[in-house]
């Protein structure tokens, strides 16, 4: 993990900054883009580059009701989700149904710690003015995180969230509720009070007084108006009078800055967790080890979470900006010493270097990525509060650092940065209203222009884009084929009466599908795809099939939304082009031979089911169902497929069927071997676990119903769970299922065959999710 301190930024004229943006502004009204010009030129002014994030034409977005303020200022889910923090708001949107139901997380403003009172003559301390200045109305958050994909008890993720008052609580969907807002399920700045409170903030001798008085006052409440004054002083009786050093000391200690969650941590003793890291603004950071649940469900609540507070490192002498996590950390953790508690409160972590002198300016983002191909390497981006950025790499097999290049990329702060596809490529932006493509060549970083959007997939809203504006915060999809972006507007410029009132920002989602990264991300350059002469199509061919990939890792969750919505909108418009894109994958990631055409490939997955792997049978059938197989063309008259066409669909038809078939007898089958294997274990009586009869006699007379077509293997299981015991089965599917690289399974997979916790579909292999109530939610956050 890797942190940076902060220092003062370098700001610009707003005047001289609103002519210059209201000029870029009429000149991208003037001249749109167009999809055939050539993307290969790189700007060549500086007004070229402020373009570039109006060239790259938005195919959907959505207003905010507050204003972004912070970097960072969106977090992009392993399920799906985006959260954008805006003001006092934080906004949870599905991007596959952005006019739908959202979720929201309103800050309240909360009581002041009770960390001690100062005298009033304390109050004009230099220590003391940095708090008392402090006047927001209400607090803003600062800071947001998704955890990974099985923290939630719903096997979701867990939002945690930082306000400017210092405050950090952990918040998970409501799945059970009929509510539209996140529920809170922990308050780590309670849990760490109590903790400084236990050990007196580590304070060798406290000289303090048993009593206040009357005239003294906790700082945070100097701001604030009470109702019941009596109460006030009486609350304040309760606390101890401090020093202004020791109050200013304390208040760094509780008031958080920035948080990130580490990637899920495994162990065979105490399971998987994920580690959240909290940096504060004394420098020292704190960590706190989240458990994944036991057992998930949709529909009713369990256990509450627990967050362990396993140690702190104190990694700066002040106040911490920017946090990121990755498998590898730059702070190397021992792993075994984060899943151990604590007696002390100070985990185990040792400094490999301090890649950036704090001298060369004030760090604003940082963005860690271990690369998939490359797993001894950590590559490092660093965006300044003077527009430069930095890449370094660090090779763990050398222990090298190297800096790969410098740039002033930006002429304001960096203000959001983003790795895609396996960190070949970077994103960044700035308050400078720009956002930039970068790629990694050999050594070398290079800016490339942002792709434009060819797939003619536009959605008319009605967001104001003439203003100036900022961009706040940028991430990428799970599937790297889209970038979100979020902005803030000048208030001073919008219309009073019909737009100030109701937009204070947007969110803006670009394809990058179409990013040029020529043979970076494929070995056989000059294989392109023939008939489409087209560059764009090329590299979208090329950025398909490499997302689609990636998926052959079982770690990664099946979050396909980008990768369906690119193949929908090649349905419209080049369904020449999509059936070569799935003939290229079918051919080259499932193992069969060269096929002119989908009609000549069909047959021939059907006859080899069984010999793919089920995440391969999970991918066909969510591309089946939901590109292929969705909204069929029908002749107007009987209602029959047409041509070519409809015998091509029958072939899709028949393979969805066949698909799931097979998926449906290698659930039984998997259920079978986990039912024999965990009966031997559970105990006849008195059992009160997570089991229940489910399905199993079903089971069997899909089997005796099948016979015909059911394999022996099956038909063997089927008879030795008839001489079981009627106990307990899972109502989920068997781990099993969704790690089969053929089918039947060995013999050793079959003997520990387990229940998978997580509520995954076994056909398609994707979390269940309960849908939100429309009719319940509000369409916007007001």
């Amino acid at each position: 993990m890797k942190t940076k301190r902060q220092g003062v930024e370098n700001t610009t004229g707003i005047e001289e900054q609103h002519s210059k943006k209201q000029k870029l502004v009429e000149r991208s009204s003037m001249c749109p883009p167009e999809h055939g010009t050539d993307n290969a030129l790189l700007p060549s002014s500086p007004i070229d580059h402020e373009l570039a994030l109006v060239t790259a034409t938005r195919f959907q977005a959505v207003p905010l009701v507050a204003s972004p303020t912070y970097p960072n200022a969106v977090a992009w889910s392993n399920e799906n989700l985006v959260a954008v923090a805006s003001g006092h708001v934080v906004t949870i949107l599905n991007p596959a149904d952005l006019f739908g139901p959202k979720g929201l997380i309103i800050i309240p403003t909360g009581k002041p710690l009770p960390i001690g009172v100062i005298e009033r003559k304390d109050l004009l301390s230099d220590c003391m003015m940095p708090i008392c200045l402090s006047r927001d109305f209400r607090p803003c958050v600062r800071s947001i995180s998704w955890s990974p994909l099985g923290l939630a008890s719903n096997a979701g993720c867990l939002l945690a969230v930082c306000t400017t008052e210092g405050v950090v609580k952990v918040y998970r969907s409501p799945f059970h509720e009929f509510s539209t807002e996140w529920v809170e399920v922990m308050d780590l700045s309670e849990i760490l009070l109590t903790y400084f409170a236990k050990i007196r903030y580590g304070e060798a001798d406290v000289s303090s007084s048993d009593q206040g008085h009357n005239d003294d006052y906790p700082v945070a409440n100097l701001g604030t108006r009470s109702k019941n004054r009596k109460q006030n002083i009486q609350e304040n009786h309760n606390l101890s009078l401090i020093g202004a050093e020791q109050y200013s000391s304390r208040s760094a200690m509780l008031s958080s800055l920035v948080l990130a969650w580490s990637p899920m941590v495994h162990s065979n003793s105490s399971g998987s967790c994920s580690i959240l890291a909290i940096g504060a603004k004394n420098g020292r950071i704190s960590f706190w080890r989240v458990q994944e649940p036991e057992c998930y469900s949709i529909t009713q609540r369990s256990k509450p979470h627990v967050a362990s507070l396993i140690g702190f490192i104190q990694a700066h002498n002040s106040w911490i900006t920017a946090i990121s996590w990755s498998n590898v950390k730059v702070w190397q953790g021992y792993t075994n010493d984060l899943l151990k508690p604590t007696e002390d409160g100070h985990a185990l972590f040792s400094e490999l270097k301090e890649v950036i002198d704090g001298g060369s300016g004030p760090t604003s983002v940082l963005s860690l990525l271990v690369p998939d191909t490359s797993p001894h390497k950590i590559m490092l981006a660093v965006g300044k509060g003077s527009g430069s950025l930095e890449v370094s790499t660090y090779d763990m097999s050398t222990g090298e650092f190297d800096a790969l290049s410098s740039h002033y990329a930006h002429d304001q702060i960096v203000t959001g940065l983003a790795w895609a596809y396996d960190g070949h490529c970077l994103y960044s932006c700035s308050q400078d209203n720009s956002l930039r493509s970068w790629i990694i060549k050999g050594d070398s970083l290079h800016e490339v222009p942002l792709p434009s959007n060819i797939l003619g997939d536009r959605i008319s809203i009605d967001v104001w884009f003439d203003p100036v504006f900022f961009v706040r915060s940028i991430a990428v999809s799970p599937a790297n084929l889209v970038v979100v972006a979020v902005r803030s507007f000048d208030t001073n410029l919008l219309n009073p009466m019909y737009q100030a009132r109701s937009q204070k920002g947007a969110v803006e989602f670009f394809w990058i599908g179409g990013q040029k990264l020529g043979s970076l991300l494929q070995n056989d350059p000059d294989e392109n795809f023939p008939g489409f002469p087209n560059m764009d199509l090329v590299n979208w061919g090329r950025n398909i099939l490499w997302s689609l990939n990636q998926y052959k890792s079982l770690d990664k969750p099946l979050v396909l939304w980008d990768i369906i919505a690119a193949l929908s909108a090649f349905k419209k418009s080049e369904v020449s082009y999509l059936e070569r894109i799935l003939v290229k994958w079918l051919i080259s990631n499932l193992g069969f031979e060269w096929g002119p055409s989908l009609g000549t490939v069909l047959p021939h997955v059907c006859r080899h089911l069984s010999d793919l792997t089920s995440r391969q049978l999970h991918l066909l059938n969510v591309i089946n169902r939901n590109v292929i197989l969705r909204e069929p063309k029908l002749d107007n008259v009987n209602g029959e497929e047409q041509g070519s066409d409809g015998e091509e669909r029958k072939l899709w038809s028949k393979l969805l069927e066949m698909s799931e078939k097979e998926l449906r007898e290698r659930l039984i089958g998997c259920s079978f071997s986990a039912t024999l294997n965990l009966s031997s274990r559970l105990p006849v009586k008195g059992y009160n676990g997570n089991w229940q009869p489910v399905g199993l006699s079903q089971m069997q007379r899909w089997v005796a119903n099948n016979d015909h077509i059911v394999k022996d293997y099956v038909k063997l299981l089927a008879s030795e769970v008839k001489k079981i015991e009627k106990r307990r089965v899972s109502n989920l599917a068997p781990e099993s299922l969704f790690t089969l690289h053929r089918y039947p399974p060995s013999v050793d997979s079959v003997q520990n065959a387990q229940v998978l916790s997580k509520p995954l579909c076994p056909f398609c292999g994707i979390l269940l999710q309960k849908q939100l109530p429309v009719y319940l939610l509000p369409t916007s956050p007001v």
